[in-house]
């Protein structure tokens, strides 16, 4: 290596020193006195927060249906009981003669969902009664219910184990038998679907005393009716034929009803739907029934007026640390922040739902809603909003109101409760002086 090519390494080595040694010291960062000095900042946006009880939570067709009861939560006394339609499965019906006997009959399910995974409160005690009346595939939300006869349909008691499992309860023989002989005789009302839906439109399942959990019972495929039957086989040897006909809930409505008594909890005000409490000592999330944190950000207003041309390096959003939550029940592990207004309502766009989109795509897309994860060390939610904040102070895209709204929110049972200092967007910025 010459002697120049030494002394370029050196320069440049010397130079980087100097570089290093200004970013270390608080405050100023200039190369020389012709360029102006650039500040780095930091400031906390001031947050309004409320407490809205969304309406109109939709609880159809998501492949479970909640069941269950769970009493002394944060945020009150929950019940569930589900709504599932039969399909006859008209086209596998074998031909019957009258030789052949029914022998039983067991419903068969699937278990995706306990709001308590801990090993106790595990005992569901299932009790399926039959539909009084019609039950069409429509929009059904967590406020809907239909009319439950009297007519115990199927009853067992099991002990959830694991989600992969298949458990199984026994069916009344009496209503099995009608529907056996019907499709012995040939009966129109079990020959197609229509004319069945009438004889039987579906179950409710709810759960025979106090459960303390809400288990979600998974439908279409994952529930099943298996009719067992003796067949005796056509060769004269008096011997039988262990055979069986199936039915299952593909292609049949389902829905729940869920709803939660705060009477006893510190959100017993809230009371009717769409309505902003921001009188309030705590703030909550819980999916399922609709309970969700709004937040004002109207204060980024005065923050790009005061700092015009600021230049945002990075803008993270923190929520948390959450409430304490008993050992086996978890919060919620993504959060969206949807958009709404002075409504208070969830505002839709193509069928999706409005929402601050992530980092590096354009903030008016609906295609990448934001998404804090949780991060059970330290019971929080982070991320970052870099790209809305730089939007909204280069006057793009502004919306003030937003809902800190669970992912999961059908799907699931699960929240959490909030400080109302708990909250926190912090924005990094630098600008010339």
């Amino acid at each position: 290596m010459n002697l120049l090519a030494k002394i370029r390494i050196y320069g440049a080595l010397l130079m980087g020193l100097i570089i290093f040694n200004s970013c270390e010291e608080k405050g100023d960062f200039e190369l020389g006195s012709d360029v102006a000095p650039i500040e780095f900042e930091a400031e906390n946006i001031s947050l309004s927060t409320g407490i809205v009880w969304l309406d109109s939570i939709n609880s159809a067709n998501l492949a479970r249906i909640f069941v269950g009861e769970h009493s002394g939560s944060d945020f009150g006394d929950m019940t569930a009981k589900g709504y599932l339609g039969l399909d006859l499965n008209e086209n596998s019906h074998p031909v019957l003669t009258a030789d052949d006997v029914l022998d039983s009959v067991k419903l068969n399910f699937s278990i995706n969902f306990l709001y308590d995974t801990s090993a106790t409160n595990r005992a569901l005690n299932l009790r399926a009664y039959k539909i009084g009346e019609s039950f069409p595939a429509d929009r059904y939300i967590t406020t809907s219910e239909l009319i439950q006869t009297n007519e115990l349909i199927a009853s067992g008691d099991v002990q959830i184990d694991t989600f992969d499992s298949v458990y199984s309860i026994d069916a009344d023989l009496n209503w099995a038998q009608e529907i056996f002989d019907g499709i012995r005789d040939e009966n129109a009302t079990f020959d197609a679907q229509p004319a069945f839906s009438q004889f039987f439109p579906g179950f409710v399942f709810r759960h025979e005393g106090s459960s303390q959990n809400i288990f979600g019972l998974g439908t279409g495929s994952n529930f099943e009716v298996i009719f067992y039957y003796s067949a005796p086989l056509s060769d004269g040897s008096g011997n039988v034929a262990n055979r069986t006909i199936t039915m299952s809930g593909v292609g049949q409505p389902s829905f729940h009803h869920f709803t939660s008594d705060r009477s006893a909890t510190n959100f017993a005000f809230v009371q009717e739907t769409s309505v902003e409490y921001n009188q309030i000592s705590e703030l909550v999330v819980q999916s399922g029934i609709g309970l969700v944190t709004k937040l004002d950000l109207s204060d980024l207003e005065r923050f790009a007026n005061v700092n015009d041309g600021a230049i945002v390096n990075l803008a993270e959003m923190t929520v948390g640390p959450i409430g304490e939550l008993p050992p086996g029940i978890s919060p919620p592990s993504i959060l969206l922040l949807l958009i709404t207004d002075e409504r208070n309502t969830l505002i839709s766009d193509g069928g999706a739902l409005r929402a601050i989109q992530e980092d590096g795509v354009s903030v008016i897309s609906q295609a990448f809603p934001l998404q804090l994860r949780y991060n059970e060390n330290d019971r929080t939610y982070t991320a970052s909003v870099t790209s809305y904040v730089r939007g909204y102070l280069n006057d793009v895209f502004r919306r003030n109101e937003v809902f800190i709204y669970p992912a999961n929110m059908n799907l699931s049972t699960n929240g959490f409760t909030l400080g109302l200092g708990d909250l926190e967007i912090k924005i990094f910025f630098s600008q010339l002086r």
